[in-house]
């Protein structure tokens, strides 16, 4: 009887909280411990101190190391393998920073879901709670996907240095010291080489899970409005004098929503368009060196670098998959918005409300859609057009 009043008791808090900013919690903690944002609660000069101290050693120093070693390559071996790590690690960086451009509005995006949050908690709808705290569900597993593959990576790194017959690094990288017969430089290059490839893999695992996060979270919140504005004017009651009235101001409501989501939607497009269009030129060029290392360049006697290529072939399409997927989910649900619209009931309502509704058509025609740099549109349809799915299917 008590664990049955427990969790009655539980399941009524759960409708009482929701906090759809919570998908990004990994994200969050991911760039407070990598400096791009200061926690709360710590002080501006030991905060600038690890944020200078971490970035200048690891997001600078490290992929300066791979790009030196990528211009003294001599073979078309060591070029494949140096490329695709290198071409990897830069893009990285490069949504790295491009985080830290746009951190106000990441700020302005958490605004705008704790107003939708507040008007979900007063509707108090199952359905509409539920597409929302699965949205936050989903987002938080696209995270620990990519924290899988790239755990998974850096151990095969590991594992090659391990059983390797001779010396040789987590990474091809250059050194201005002989590591090749000294144990001390060695010992610290490897070092420093598994330090900054596990920092690097915390900020490459948000850097790519972010994307998909908040397209998931926007998805979310558009499936909830839809739900709501479905339900207009049923069941309906046209005798009572003040029913109109209410379904009118349940309208006024459902477009300040949709207008926040509209908000919502252009900041997310500021923040997603140079790091989708990063990912999907790092993508087109790490596939296409892979592809080629392994078809024709890798000893077939190699097995840990097959592994490894296959590894990052895989995290590369895997990365721009998702992406491509949750934004066509949420140009979808876009559509299925609109669409809403037209089934409310409309036609028991005044004239005021079917004017407020035709405005409110005229602008939900336009299709939500994220674009890569602004020109490609982050769809299914793109990520059947990458190049290498016909370099495989051709070989």
């Amino acid at each position: 009887m008590a664990a049955q009043q427990l969790r009655k008791f539980e399941l009524a808090r759960e409708h009482l909280v929701l906090d759809t900013h919570e998908a990004f919690s990994y994200h969050w903690r991911v760039w407070e411990l990598t400096g791009l944002i200061r926690p709360s609660g710590r002080s501006r000069p030991r905060y600038l101190l690890q944020a200078i101290s971490l970035n200048v050693l690891v997001t600078l120093l490290f992929p300066l190391t791979l790009l030196a070693r990528l211009i003294l390559t001599r073979n078309l071996q060591e070029l494949c393998e140096n490329l695709t790590i290198t071409m990897t690690d830069i893009a990285a960086n490069f949504k790295f920073i491009n985080v830290f451009l746009v951190r106000r509005q990441l700020d302005r995006i958490r605004e705008l879901l704790q107003v939708l949050d507040r008007r979900a908690l007063s509707v108090q709808h199952p359905e509409e709670l539920d597409a929302l705290r699965q949205a936050v569900s989903t987002a938080r597993r696209s995270f620990r996907i990519f924290a899988g593959i790239f755990v998974v990576g850096t151990l095969l790194s590991c594992i090659r240095v391990a059983i390797a017959k001779e010396r040789r690094l987590l990474y091809p990288a250059w050194f201005a010291v002989d590591w090749l017969s000294s144990d001390l430089a060695y010992v610290c290059i490897c070092c420093y080489q598994l330090f900054g490839l596990i920092v690097q893999a915390i900020q490459d695992c948000a850097n790519d899970s972010y994307p998909p996060a908040y397209l998931c979270v926007l998805t979310g919140h558009m499936r909830a409005l839809e739900l709501r504005v479905r339900r207009l004017g049923y069941p309906g009651h046209p005798e009572c004098p003040s029913w109109c009235r209410i379904v009118q101001l349940e309208l006024h409501d459902c477009i300040e929503d949709f207008i926040h989501i509209s908000q919502l939607h252009a900041s997310i497009q500021q923040i997603l368009s140079i790091a989708c269009l990063a990912q999907f030129l790092c993508t087109a060029t790490v596939q296409c060196t892979v592809a080629m290392h392994f078809l024709y360049v890798t000893d077939s006697h190699d097995l840990s670098a097959m592994m490894l290529s296959s590894v990052f072939f895989l995290a590369v399409t895997l990365g721009v998959f998702i992406i491509c997927y949750f934004g066509d989910r949420m140009r979808s649900q876009s559509e299925q918005l609109c669409d809403a619209f037209y089934a409310c009931n409309w036609l028991d309502q005044s004239p005021q409300f079917r004017r407020l509704l035709i405005f409110t058509l005229m602008r939900s025609q336009r299709t939500f859609c994220i674009y890569a740099g602004g020109y490609i549109a982050v769809t299914l349809e793109t990520f059947e057009q990458v190049p290498p799915s016909h370099v495989l299917h051709f070989s």
